[in-house]
């Protein structure tokens, strides 16, 4: 039990990390790129770029959602079972869940709206970009440290 709980954590937390570098570095820019960032705002291609990657980055919040969890679960049972190195391991990946939760309760939902109100010149558009820009950075180091620290069995 103790063997697979460590690995389910292992694969929890570099599934996300590989995912949230993915869409950071390679999906996201693919989708919006700067000839469609440069268009006016209302230009159907900008939409359609904005709604896709709306729609990666919730897609990417419940999975780093569930895969939190999972990790800070595995941690919190092998912490149970005598592993004492297990219960600092479900920190970070509580941490990176309280981001992506935030990110897709609050951050999200508010970026949509101004969106839909075609208010994305406003400071404040830019400022909610930032700060989901800066909660994926934030989650994508809480992730690398989870895998830092993440627990290992005795062996034997």
């Amino acid at each position: 039990m103790t063997r697979l709980c460590a690995f389910l954590y292992r694969l929890s937390a570099g599934l996300l990390v590989g995912a949230q570098v993915f869409f950071a570095a390679v999906a996201a820019p693919a989708a919006f790129p700067r000839e469609v960032a440069a268009l006016p705002p209302g230009h159907p291609l900008r939409n359609a770029a904005a709604d896709l990657v709306g729609t990666q980055l919730a897609a990417l919040d419940r999975m780093t959602l569930l895969f939190c969890a999972l990790a800070a679960l595995s941690a919190i049972v092998l912490a149970r079972t005598g592993l004492p190195s297990a219960r600092v391991a479900a920190i970070p990946a509580l941490l990176a869940g309280v981001c992506a939760l935030f990110s897709s309760s609050f951050v999200t939902p508010r970026i949509h709206a101004l969106r839909a109100a075609g208010e994305t010149h406003l400071p404040e558009f830019g400022r909610l970009h930032a700060i989901s820009t800066g909660l994926l950075g934030v989650e994508i180091l809480l992730l690398l440290v989870a895998l830092w620290v993440a627990p290992a069995p005795a062996k034997g």
